[in-house]
């Protein structure tokens, strides 16, 4: 027998007793790995600012376990009794500070807590409900505003955009980070690589705000959205719901019609002593006891109720997010993957991961290397729903260049 030959036996004894050892291998895979809640905000007051601080993190981290129980418990989420102040603590890989604000006993903030994933994942273990292996994706939302002159997403004067900002920090199943709007982001996307789909631009600002997706919630003048929920290249459209605009001007709108001629008589009684009457800019309208007539443009950023809408958005994500995450149906797909590891620890718990998807019925190995998988899958249902299923299995799915590519998350 050759050298040559002797030398690939070995080499193959080696990599079938590191095989061996992996099954055996007690280590989780979700060791290192961590789950963060973002923009919780806080506003504690206490005899001093030290100790509202202390207060305000205690608060946070209590709030930011809630929120991820939610994300990830998809039974009834009172079922996981929540830790300990000491316990929760132990749970907690990091926080970080941002809008701080410090007086005389007041402490507020936006803190982001990063909890330990195999710390979380134990403890609803020990609660024994069902849970997903990872937390809902976070989406980081891009608010576009359709107006009759422009298109606007970081120019001043879009209250869509406002709106968003005025949300920051509420969260449901799947949570939404406002954008800040600031020079950088500015410079990582236009307005029409946003409404274009521009998953390079996207892919730069999403390194930013660490999320997983973009969703770009465009809005017109009458309320009407569209929702784009880009995890890759390609756009998923979630369904969203009828337009919600201010209970004071629905009255006073007619849908049939772009414009409107509203007449506005001026009570003279009350401008005896004024002897015109001029508008907002200071130029003169008309002189007291005139009629004035005015022309009344409907797509206005006044007449739509958007934080309504900010709500009815959160919602109708949810709502997708949990038809996407069902046992799927429909005809089989196939689909080629790649797989980046560093021992075959990770790849024996990435396959053990796809074996819960419900939406893949086989996973065949095609090349296994020292540092690398290929791997064929045969799943049923849409790409959204594939993507649900495996992140359900605290994987994630996404595009690079002409590959696909899952990684843990």
């Amino acid at each position: 027998m050759s050298d040559v030959s002797k030398t690939g036996r070995a080499a193959l004894m080696v990599l079938f007793v590191a095989f061996l050892a992996a099954f055996s291998s007690t280590e989780s895979f979700a060791a290192g790995q961590i789950f963060s809640v973002r923009n919780v905000a806080v506003d504690e007051s206490a005899g001093d600012a030290q100790e509202a601080r202390r207060v305000a993190i205690r608060v946070a981290q209590a709030e930011a376990w809630r929120r991820l129980v939610r994300r990830m418990v998809t039974s009834d989420p009172s079922l996981v009794s929540e830790p300990d102040t000491e316990t929760l603590e132990t749970f907690v890989q990091s926080l970080e500070f941002d809008e701080e604000k410090i007086t005389t006993g007041r402490y507020r903030a936006d803190i982001t807590v990063r909890f330990r994933a195999d710390a979380v994942l134990g403890w609803l273990e020990l609660a024994g409900v069902p849970h997903t292996n990872a937390p809902s994706p976070v989406l980081l939302v891009l608010p576009v505003l359709t107006t009759p002159e422009a298109v606007l997403l970081w120019e001043e004067g879009n209250p869509w955009f406002a709106a968003w900002q005025r949300s920051r920090g509420l969260a449901q199943t799947v949570e939404l980070v406002a954008p800040v709007g600031d020079l950088d982001d500015l410079l990582a996307i236009t307005t029409e690589g946003a409404t274009g789909g521009d998953w390079t631009a996207m892919q730069s600002i999403l390194s930013r705000y660490q999320a997983d997706g973009v969703l770009v919630a465009e809005i017109d003048g009458r309320g009407t959205t569209e929702l784009s929920w880009y995890e890759g290249p390609e756009a998923q459209i979630v369904p969203s719901g009828s337009a919600r605009t201010l209970p004071a001007l629905e009255q006073e709108a007619d849908p049939m019609a772009d414009q409107v001629q509203d007449e506005v008589e001026i009570d003279t009684t009350v401008l005896d002593d004024v002897a015109e009457v001029v508008d907002d800019a200071g130029d003169l309208v008309e002189e007291a006891g005139d009629a004035v007539v005015k022309s009344v443009d409907l797509e206005v950023a006044g007449l739509v109720d958007y934080d309504a809408q900010v709500t009815q958005v959160r919602v109708a994500v949810d709502n997708f997010w949990t038809l996407a995450t069902m046992a799927p149906e429909g005809p089989e797909a196939v689909m080629v993957a790649e797989i980046t590891i560093r021992n075959l620890a990770e790849w024996v718990d990435i396959r053990d991961r796809l074996a819960r998807s419900a939406a893949l019925n086989e996973t065949t190995p095609l090349v296994v290397s020292v540092d690398h998988v290929r791997i064929l899958l045969r799943y049923v249902g849409t790409l959204s729903q594939l993507r649900a299923s495996l992140r359900q299995a605290g994987l994630g799915l996404t595009a690079q260049g002409d590959n696909w590519i899952i990684l843990p998350l």
